[in-house]
């Protein structure tokens, strides 16, 4: 073992500014070897009116602030000293330390600062300021995240377990007595478990009072754990036979499976190869278990072989679902995926076990890209669920809101935010679980801005930020499709800041979370707000290189993404990586809207309004953005007076709906359209087109054009023949895009192909040719 050297110091805010509350007694409550002395000593750096008290005396005289290390030593009559010092001195805060609550008189009104190990970001940090090669995630596993236990597995810098259990060994001289031996075991414990292994009824108190363990809840169920080093300690003190902890093991995971600790079931299960109470566990409680203890589970699950899960596909969905959040671990979440999928086909099942396994299915084929991505599977959920009689609903819990959920992720990533809708909602109804209702909150309020529906959008980002959430929830999986809203909503608001704010409180888990394009969505349109396109493009390119390689081609989530990609590289005035985006049968309307937008940019007229007829618009934005191109078209077809119409009613929508990015990307020709009507119009793009190369015949038709729409009067003018002429202007028209002569003089002057010309004189000359082409027409 490598020699111990002095630790560094690893400042800990999260806690630091807990015992800076300004209430009057806050007390730290762990065990031995949770840092709180250190934390004390931390907090009292810089100020000069500091009393420290211990030895269970507390002095006559003290300065402003009382701080003493050792709560559980002071008596009843201590504590009368401190509350007659508190009545001559008003402004008096206390601040001490405690291993059990029990320490502090029931009168006191006490701020508890509970949970003082290491987070796995403090133990990450802690490793790396070390220089150590040991696995973080190993280190927080094995030590529970004491923060005690961690340096000293960190300056040892050993990793065979047998070494690491002598390490922490060392840190407890007093384990269990032997007749205990066996409460060391679990991990979790209850009083009735306690019981069950031969505990007396005082044992957790007495336990608890020494330092060396703590009370933590389990959903709700609260359940004792004894400290890694005690743990160790004990049990290298006693060697209970190994078969005979895996049957303490199996006790413990019947037992609090009973009682509702799902998390302690599943680990005791897993260690006892008791998988029919792993099942059990998961299906009871679900993807809560998961969220926050995903570490915990996946090394509980990992020495189970795939085989064997072939029978349990909802273990092995559960922990594909922990590994693919982790890039280096996909190749091992797909193999469980496919061992999940396989496990679901072939299984019998009770109806609501159907449910269950046709979500699993769904889950399973969205994350790995087969089939249909879980699209049938989500819809065959929904109908099981809505089917089921009350008694087999009571059987999935608070599995619902999950169930719910999930199939709306896969419906709405299928294309089908109708049906997603209707399964947030009823999972939003169903949820028992905050976190799960933040999911289904968050799922609305994204439905909502992508169609345009900002009113409507608004007001569940209101509802779900109206309770306050940890930041390890709201920014993680459970509420970046929340925080994708949000960033929607302020480029609406024309506050690119805000909308960039959003995006980057999820952007670090961009690697792993699979909601990946609707967040890539948001930054691009959030770059073309800021005004950085070019540096979007360049960054959406090198992400779907990461992450686009199972996603299928012709699937809806990459079409968003090539229109995504084709909008960017227009609002980087690069016309020719636009032109890219071909639109497709079966494209969702907002990729034929895009392609229409690259054809407008284009000049091909004809195609452009053929696309915009195709993208049957639907959605307050879809409407919005087909609008202000059609008008556009309108007003370089010469049409004016249908244009200015179709412009004042993109405007109502654009005024109704509150939207915005309908006109972040419009040619610079088609601005004036808007301006007085929109508020905050923003800056045009302007796009150098390619001009086609026209030939010397074709250039001397596009002039005479200008005058005149008789092919008989250009032909005598070029003493040439009208079929001459006639093939000349269809060779003209299909190099400009155009279907008639309005067309082909607007395009041909947006090119700079009639130098000389005077745009607004030739557009009257053609309308008066027109004009009068059409009383010859009528006279009689």
């Amino acid at each position: 073992m490598a020699p111990l050297r002095a630790p560094v110091r690893l400042d800990r805010p999260r806690l630091l500014s807990a015992l800076a509350s300004p209430a009057p007694l806050v007390a730290l409550l762990g065990p031995d070897g949770a840092g709180a002395t250190t934390l004390l000593r931390q907090f009292a750096e810089g100020r000069d009116d500091v009393t420290w008290a211990g030895d269970g005396r507390i002095p006559d005289e003290v300065s402003g602030t009382l701080i003493v290390d050792d709560g559980d030593s002071l008596t009843p009559d201590v504590w009368e000293h401190v509350r007659r010092l508190r009545a001559t001195r008003p402004g008096l805060i206390v601040r001490l330390a405690v291993r059990s609550a029990r320490a502090v008189p029931l009168a006191w009104d006490v701020e508890w600062v509970r949970d003082l190990g290491f987070t796995l970001d403090e133990t990450i940090a802690y490793v790396a300021a070390r220089g150590s090669h040991l696995d973080p995630r190993a280190v927080q596993l094995v030590t529970g995240g004491l923060p005690a236990a961690v340096v000293a597995v960190v300056e040892a810098n050993v990793i065979d377990a047998a070494a690491v259990q002598l390490v922490l060994a060392r840190l407890a001289p007093h384990p269990l007595p032997a007749a205990a031996a066996p409460l060391a075991v679990p991990e979790f414990l209850t009083p009735a478990l306690v019981a069950q292994l031969g505990g007396d009824d005082e044992v957790i108190e007495r336990a608890e009072r020494a330092g060396q363990g703590e009370w933590r809840t389990d959903d709700g169920t609260l359940v004792f754990a004894f400290t890694a080093p005690i743990r160790a300690a004990t049990l290298t003190a006693t060697r209970i036979p190994a078969d005979e902890q895996r049957a303490i093991r199996h006790r413990a995971a019947r037992a609090l499976l009973r009682e509702g600790a799902g998390l302690g079931a599943l680990v005791e299960g897993a260690a006892a190869d008791a998988l029919d109470i792993v099942d059990a566990a998961l299906r009871r409680d679900g993807l809560k278990l998961l969220w926050g203890n995903g570490a915990r589970i996946a090394a509980a699950l990992r020495p189970i072989p795939l085989l064997q899960l072939r029978r349990w596909p909802v273990i092995a969905l559960a922990q594909a679902l922990i590994l693919n959040a982790r890039r280096e671990h996909r190749v091992r979440a797909a193999e469980l995926l496919g061992v999940a999928l396989l496990g679901v086909q072939t299984g019998q099942s009770e109806p609501a076990d159907r449910a269950l396994l046709r979500v699993v299915e769904s889950v399973a084929r969205r994350l790995t890209g087969v089939g249909d991505r879980g699209v049938r599977a989500a819809r065959a959920a929904t109908r099981i669920l809505d089917e089921l009689p009350a008694a087999d609903l009571e059987q999935l819990r608070g599995l619902r809101g999950d169930l719910h959920a999930h199939a709306a992720i896969s419906l709405l990533y299928g294309g089908d935010g109708e049906a997603a809708s209707d399964q947030f909602e009823q999972a939003l109804a169903t949820a028992i679980r905050p976190s799960v209702e933040l999911l289904a909150t968050g799922g609305l309020a994204l439905i909502q801005a992508e169609a345009g529906e900002l009113p409507a959008a608004q007001t569940w980002v209101d509802q779900a930020l109206a309770r306050p959430w940890p930041d390890d929830i709201l920014n993680e999986y459970q509420g970046s499709m929340l925080r994708i809203a949000e960033s929607r909503l302020a480029l609406e608001r024309g506050d690119a800041s805000a909308a960039e704010a959003a995006v980057a409180t999820i952007w670090p888990i961009i690697d792993t979370i699979e909601h990946w394009p609707a967040l890539a969505g948001a930054r691009a349109w959030a770059d073309v707000s800021a005004g950085r396109p070019a540096e979007g493009l360049e960054r959406l390119r090198s992400l779907r290189s990461r992450r686009g390689k199972r996603m299928s081609a012709g699937s809806p989530a990459a079409r968003m993404l090539d229109a995504t990609e084709s909008m960017l590289a227009l609002a980087a005035t690069d016309l020719a990586a636009a032109r890219r985006l071909v639109s497709r049968a079966s494209d969702p309307s907002e990729v034929t809207l895009a392609a229409a937008r690259v054809a407008v940019f284009d000049r091909q007229h004809e195609r452009a309004l053929k696309l915009l007829n195709a993208a049957a618009a639907r959605t307050p934005r879809q409407r919005t953005e087909a609008a202000a191109l059609e008008a556009i078209l309108l007003h370089r077809l010469g049409r004016a007076a249908e244009a200015r119409a179709v412009a004042r009613r993109t405007a109502t929508l654009a005024r109704t709906y509150g939207l915005r990015t309908p006109f972040l990307i419009l040619p610079a020709d088609g601005r004036d359209l808007f301006a007085g009507d929109v508020d905050d119009l923003p800056a045009p793009i302007v796009i150098a087109g390619v001009a086609p190369q026209l030939t010397t015949r074709e250039s001397i038709v596009a002039r005479h054009l200008v005058d005149t729409a008789s092919v008989e009067e250009i032909a005598a003018r070029l003493h040439v023949s009208v079929n001459t002429v006639k093939s000349q202007r269809r060779s003209l028209y299909r190099k400009l895009g155009a279907s008639s002569r309005e067309e082909a003089v607007a395009a041909a002057l947006a090119y700079g192909l009639l130098t000389g010309v005077e745009p607004t004189r030739a557009m009257t000359a053609v309308d008066a040719s027109a004009d009068t082409a059409a009383t010859t027409k009528r006279a009689p």
